[in-house]
């Protein structure tokens, strides 16, 4: 008898996969984020002793329905036996490294993870130079200027090493950089080696327009974080939320199109992440710090947008939710997003 807990925590496939839906025994073309596994992946690191299990965390998404994963996996893995659970089910996995931890400074290491995807079969690895939010990090100017230094370290450091193995890295616009701060850097190595993971959603939080971000990204694509978006007023800005595809104002289907004939070979990853949603106080001197010279029109072309798009109904929250509660919120949400993207992607 399969319990609730097999379910949640996927400890094999086919328990995980007989309380599913039927859509779970055929995969969806959409693969998952580590992020849009947070809750899960919490869990299965407790009950594995800190450790992430590249099989079962794949055992996991297959019995969700999901076609793919974007990990950030240990060094230890077991290479083979999760390339031959990848191939059975027919699913993909992409990597997952933060630049600014000990990568820039452990470059031996840094190359043997990266020979650890590119075994696996990976076609990108996700990359970040920034884990927060620019507007909150950052109290001023000059700590924002000092960050972009040491950012710009870590890709003259890191870049040669994925040209070196053969794997792109695909840097996401991980509300540090505006859009054309983002491009800026990406024409400045110009290599086919770095690239972009494209978020569909984070610019919104920068005052960046959204289809705009898609456009200018476009070329450089290696893999995304789609998602959904809706937006409600507060008195210092708005709130910016995740939700389910088709609850938010984002047109999807066109940005994925403006994407996928830039990259016809661009695997879709989602990023729904099961969390409140994150406060964007525009309307304080604070959030300005460390751009003086933006100009007034990406704060009344942002307003507009919000005002246009205010969501009908109460943004999600899981706060008030116990662990378990919002884990299993966090697997429906899941669930819901790969049945979408096998509808809408096939």
């Amino acid at each position: 008898m399969t319990t609730r807990r097999d379910v949640m925590m996927g400890g094999a496939a086919l328990a995980a996969a007989s309380a599913m839906p039927a859509f779970a025994q055929g995969l969806s073309p959409l693969g998952t984020s580590k992020t849009a596994l947070s809750h899960y992946l919490r869990r299965h690191a407790k009950e594995n002793g800190g450790r992430i299990d590249g099989v079962k965390v794949v055992d996991y998404v297959h019995g969700l329905g999901g076609g793919g994963a974007q990990l950030a996996l240990p060094p230890d893995t077991d290479v083979k036996a999760l390339r031959a659970r990848l191939d059975k089910y027919g699913m993909f996995i992409q990597g997952d490294v933060d630049l600014l931890t000990r990568h820039m400074n452990d470059l031996p290491a840094f190359e043997k993870q990266l020979r650890l995807y590119k075994d696996l079969g990976a076609d990108a690895v996700r990359a970040v130079c920034f884990v927060g939010r620019r507007y909150v990090t950052f109290k001023t100017l000059q700590e924002y200027k000092d960050w972009k230094v040491t950012a710009t370290r870590a890709l003259d450091a890191c870049l040669p090493v994925a040209e070196k193995v053969g794997i792109p890295l695909a840097m996401e616009n991980h509300k540090d950089r505006t859009i054309d701060e983002e491009v800026e850097v990406l024409q400045k190595y110009s290599s086919e080696h770095l690239g972009a993971t494209v978020d569909f959603g984070n610019n919104i939080a920068m005052c960046d327009d959204p289809m705009d971000v898609i456009v200018k990204l476009a070329p450089y694509a290696r893999t995304t974080h789609m998602k959904d978006m809706a937006v409600a007023k507060t008195s210092d800005g708005f709130l910016l939320s995740e939700v389910l595809f088709g609850d938010g104002f984002l047109d999807i289907p066109a940005m994925w199109a403006v994407l996928k004939k830039a990259n016809p070979a661009l695997k879709p990853v989602h990023e729904m992440i099961t969390r409140d949603p994150l406060p964007i106080p525009v309307l304080t001197d604070q959030y300005w710090a460390t751009w003086p010279d933006r100009g007034g029109v990406f704060l009344a072309r942002t307003l507009r947008m919000v005002e246009a798009n205010q969501s009908k109904k109460p943004l999600p929250t899981i706060s008030d939710l116990d662990a378990d509660a919002q884990l299993q919120v966090e697997q429906s949400n899941n669930i819901k997003c790969f049945e979408w993207g096998a509808k809408a992607l096939a």
